[in-house]
């Protein structure tokens, strides 16, 4: 009979007291008394652990988290061609110096995250040591739950301790050197850089900025210098401006920092000759503004006025006896910001500062080598920019390639501004000057039609509402442009002439067709009306008119679509 059995396992030649049961260790156990490596197999053991230290990889592979830009300058300039004509080169000035700002800002608020961070963890390593130290020692440290819990909060937690171990004999000269901390690294600091803008009026120096702020969605404001006088006399403090950006910010001391104020009118604080008194809204503001635009803590107190709502009751009848009662006082907020994270941007006209600009670099006129000038009216601008040679632009940046349209304000230098009347601490405040140049007649006539926001889209939208639609045939467009172009007050003729020629159309609406021509800009013959059925006789003057444009004195032939598009009919 066959019998089946297992086979017996071989016995080991292992000692006794290896087939003993060991006893059970935790894997948590283990990770906890054993000393801890980091993965960077070049670094030395250590027993205490950072959780915001990623030990994932090498240092080879640490990066910064700043990241890139989510815009550039030319990204801004973008943004603005869709609003403002013109002025490239003003245009590249300001974008940069707004983009390095916020650089900066961006720099700093990330040094900033990260130094504290680095603290944090040195304080919470020499934590870790001060404790394993009394635990080798055979002592327990005395540990404060707050402290266990906030490691952050380490020194704070033993203020009292420490000054009880304070020598008693100590002078407090003793304590007055600072030791640098090399713990923490020494950034390079970015300081801001302040804009000045001259040019004439009605160029676009506030719409730019106006167009920026929208794309930045940061406080903005605008301040006019002339109600600016000095401390203590009847006007508004210079600090009234950092008010204003306040309560752009929503009362967000921390946006508020880093806004932007722009200081118009500039020129009007000139200093002044006076024969009696002082000069307090020249001078006497130029020396407020220094600290102010360099950098420093204004505080700024908002008094609350508005009245309870038990005082806000109906009158019950007329001619009431009971006098009325006195606003109660309201809560005083104070508020301190920090201006030195804020961009200034000062514009200003600067009526006959071309003139100090040509007698410091213009060639005499009389004497041997001399140049022989024409007899050349410079009452204008216009007229002044064609005075100097090309040659002396060259050093500017920016330099266009086609059509230069260089002015002597461009050749604007601090000297010539402390000439003007700016004391020169100021004027070494604004380290970048930009000059606008006047708007030429092609430009104003772009101004009426290209920009999202033009002023044919405005009057036409307005039309729309009587209801009525408003047509303009492009010789119209270049006569308003050539009379605003002899105002001499730039962007701003156009609304007054388009004012002057829409006058009669606006008080005899409703009329279903309005056409706007040539001989109606010139005063000529009035503007044509037409009832519901009057469209094809607007197209027909429309292509009539448009078939002969005159630009700069050359005949221009158009066809019939292009005339169509510069009317705003559109395509059939």
């Amino acid at each position: 009979m066959l019998v089946l059995t297992r086979p017996l396992a071989p016995l080991c030649a292992t000692p006794r007291f290896a087939r003993l049961r060991s006893p059970a260790y935790s894997t948590s156990s283990i990770l906890l008394a054993s000393p801890r490596r980091s993965n960077y197999f070049n670094s030395g053991f250590t027993s205490s652990y950072d959780p915001t230290q990623d030990t994932s990889r090498g240092p080879i592979f640490s990066k910064s988290k700043f990241g890139v830009p989510q815009f550039y300058p030319r990204d801004l300039k973008k943004r603005v061609d869709d609003y403002v004509v013109g002025q490239d080169r003003a245009k590249k000035t300001i974008c940069s110096v707004i983009f390095n700002h916020y650089q900066g800002l961006r720099r700093r608020q990330h040094h900033e995250l990260q130094d504290q961070h680095m603290r944090e963890k040195i304080q919470r390593q020499k934590f870790a040591q001060d404790r394993e130290i009394f635990e080798r020692t055979g002592y327990s440290a005395p540990v404060h739950p707050v402290e266990d819990e906030f490691p952050g909060h380490h020194e704070s937690v033993r203020g009292t301790h420490n000054e009880v171990l304070e020598d008693p004999f100590e002078t407090p000269s003793d304590n007055f050197y600072i030791q640098e901390d090399l713990t923490v690294p020494n950034h390079v600091k970015i300081d801001k850089s302040n804009l000045l803008l001259i040019g004439p009026t009605g160029v676009g120096k506030t719409y730019i900025l106006e167009t920026l702020s929208k794309k930045l969605n940061v406080p903005f404001t605008i301040s006019d210098c002339n109600s600016f006088t000095q401390a203590g006399y009847i006007g508004q403090d210079v600090e009234s401006c950092i008010e204003r950006l306040l309560i752009e910010a929503n009362y967000d001391v921390k946006a508020a920092e880093h806004g932007i104020i722009v200081l118009d009118e500039f020129d009007k604080i000139a200093r002044k000759e006076t024969v009696n008194g002082r000069d307090v809204g020249g001078e006497g503001v130029q020396q407020a503004l220094l600290k102010l635009v360099e950098g420093t803590k204004v505080t700024i107190t908002v008094k609350d006025n508005r009245p309870s709502r038990t005082q806000n009751q109906p009158p019950t009848g007329y001619g009431s006896t009971t006098p009325p009662q006195a606003p109660p006082s309201g809560k005083v907020d104070q508020y301190t910001i920090d201006t030195t994270n804020i961009l200034f941007v000062f514009c200003g006209a600067f009526v006959g500062l071309d003139k100090t600009v040509l007698r410091r670099v213009s060639k005499p006129s009389i004497g041997f080598g001399s140049e022989i000038r024409g007899g050349r009216s410079f009452s204008s601008t216009n007229s002044l920019k064609d005075i100097l040679p090309l040659e002396s632009y060259r050093h500017l940046p920016h330099q266009p390639i086609f059509e230069p349209n260089f002015t002597p304000l461009d050749l604007t230098t601090p000297a010539d501004l402390q000439a003007f009347g700016f004391i020169p601490e100021l004027i070494g405040r604004l380290h970048n000057i930009c000059a606008l140049s006047p708007l030429s007649l092609e430009e104003l006539y772009r101004i009426l039609t290209e920009p999202r926001n033009s002023l044919v889209a405005q009057y036409t939208a307005l039309f729309e509402t009587y209801p009525s639609k408003l047509f303009f045939t492009r010789s119209a467009l270049y006569a308003i442009a050539e009379r605003a172009a002899k105002n001499e007050t730039g962007a701003r003729g156009l609304k007054m002439e388009m004012e002057r020629v829409l006058a009669e159309p606006m008080y005899d609406a409703p009329t279903p067709y309005v056409l706007i021509t040539e001989a109606c800009v010139k005063g000529e013959e009035k503007a044509g009306y037409w009832g519901k059925d009057g469209k094809m006789e607007v197209e027909r003057r429309i292509r009539e008119e448009d078939e002969r444009v005159v630009n700069g004195g050359v005949e221009v032939r158009l066809s019939a679509e292009e005339a169509r598009e510069a009317a705003g009919l559109g395509s059939a």
